[in-house]
C-alpha cells in the first residue's frame, strides 16, 4: 500500500498552518544540511483515512536541531520551548497546530520501567525505537515532496487493523506501552497481533515497575479518550488482572450521560472516575499526577461538592460556581 501523494498535498494545502510549516521545512533543507521527517499520529492517521483537523504535528531532524528549532521560531515568530533532558522542543503556532520537534535518536533501557538512555542516531533507529509499527511510519519532507519511509510495515498493519509491537522486550522495556496498546485497539477498533497480546500477558506484572507519576499520568491519557465505556471494558479483560486502574475506578460511569463526559474538563472526568476509590488510593493518585495547586484546587473542590450533596444540606447551586449539568450527573451517582 503506498501513500496517496496528490491527496496528501491536497490536505496539506487546505490546512494553512500545516502548510506554512511543511513549506518553511522545505526551504530550510534546501540551504541547510539537515533532513526533517513527519512521523506520529498525523502520519498513521492520514494513512488510515481518519486525520482530524485538530493536528499535532511531530517532527524528527537529522542535523543541528538547535538551529532548526531557533530559526523556525524567529522566523515565523512562534514561541520555542525546550523540553528538558531530551533533544526536544516544543512550539505552538498561530495557538492551534501543536508541534514538536525531536532529533533522531535510539534507546537504551537500563532498567525495566525506567526513562531510557538516548543519543542521537538516523530515522531508521529512530523507528525502530517506537511502541508499535503503525507509529513506526515517516514521510522526509524533501524539495517537491513527501517520501515515505516503512522499514516495519506499518501500512501493512493499518490495513489490516493489527496493534504489533516491534520487539519483544517492549512492554518490559516500558510499560507504559501497554496503556498505548488499550488506547489505539479502542481508538481505532483494531485488534492485537497474536503474538502483542501474548506478550501483554507475560508483561502486565512490570506496570509495578513504572513510578506513581507516570502510571497515574498515562491513566489520565485514557480518561482524555473520546470511547471510555470501551477503554474500561477492555482493560477489564483478565488480561490485565486489574493492573491498569484502582479499584472501582470509573464505577460509576454508567450513570453520567455521554454528552456531559465528552464535553467536560480533565478535572471533572478524574472526579467521577475516583468517585467510589478508597481515600487513600485516591490521595494517592491525585498526588502523584503532578497538578499544580491550583488544579489540585480544582479538583479537590469537586469533593467537597460531594461531601455536601451526601450530607443532603440545603444550598444554593449558585454559591457552589459549579455547573448545572455537573450537579445533575453527580445526584445521579449518588
Amino acid at each position: 500500500m503506498n501513500i496517496n501523494q496528490k491527496k496528501l498535498n491536497s490536505f496539506i494545502q487546505s490546512n494553512n498552518n500545516l502548510n506554512i510549516i511543511i513549506d518553511y521545512c522545505r526551504h530550510y533543507i534546501s540551504s541547510n544540511n539537515i533532513n526533517i521527517y513527519i512521523v506520529g499520529g498525523f502520519v498513521r492517521d492520514f494513512i488510515n483515512g481518519n486525520v482530524n483537523e485538530s493536528i499535532d504535528l511531530d517532527l524528527v531532524v537529522h542535523g543541528n536541531i538547535d538551529d532548526f528549532a531557533n530559526n523556525m521560531s524567529s522566523d515565523l515568530g512562534i514561541k520555542l520551548n525546550k523540553v528538558h533532558g531530551f533533544a526536544n522542543y516544543k512550539l505552538i503556532f498561530n495557538n492551534s497546530l501543536s508541534i514538536d520537534i525531536a532529533h533522531s535518536r535510539k534507546e537504551i533501557y537500563i532498567n525495566p520501567g525506567s526513562l531510557p538512555k538516548w543519543e542521537k542516531s538516523n530515522i531508521q533507529l529512530d523507528l525502530y525505537r517506537r511502541d508499535f509499527t503503525i507509529n513506526s511510519i515517516a514521510l522526509e519532507i524533501q524539495k517537491s515532496n513527501l517520501n515515505l519511509i516503512d522499514p516495519l510495515n506499518g501500512q501493512k498493519d493499518l490495513s489490516e487493523k493489527i496493534i504489533r509491537i516491534i520487539h519483544n522486550k517492549s512492554f518490559i522495556d516500558d510499560p507504559t506501552r501497554i496503556f498505548r496498546a488499550i488506547k489505539y485497539k479502542t481508538r481505532l477498533g483494531f485488534n492485537y497481533h497474536s503474538e502483542t497480546k501474548k506478550h501483554i500477558q507475560e508483561s502486565i506484572e512490570n506496570i509495578n515497575t513504572l513510578s506513581k507519576y507516570r502510571k497515574f499520568n498515562e491513566i489520565v491519557k485514557l480518561l482524555k479518550e473520546k470511547n471510555i465505556k470501551n477503554i474500561l471494558k477492555e482493560s477489564s479483560f483478565p488480561i490485565y488482572k486489574n493492573m491498569i486502574f484502582p479499584e472501582k475506578f470509573l464505577n460509576k460511569i454508567g450513570f453520567i450521560h455521554e454528552s456531559f463526559w465528552n464535553q467536560s474538563n480533565i478535572y471533572e472526568k478524574l472526579f467521577f472516575a475516583l468517585l467510589e476509590v478508597e481515600d487513600e488510593e485516591r490521595l494517592e493518585m491525585i498526588n502523584n499526577i503532578g497538578f499544580s495547586k491550583n488544579e489540585l484546587k480544582t479538583l479537590n473542590s469537586y469533593f467537597e461538592i460531594y461531601k455536601i450533596l451526601k450530607s443532603k444540606k440545603i444550598f444554593d447551586i449558585k454559591e457552589l460556581n459549579i455547573s448545572k449539568d455537573f450537579i445533575s450527573n453527580l445526584y445521579h451517582c449518588l
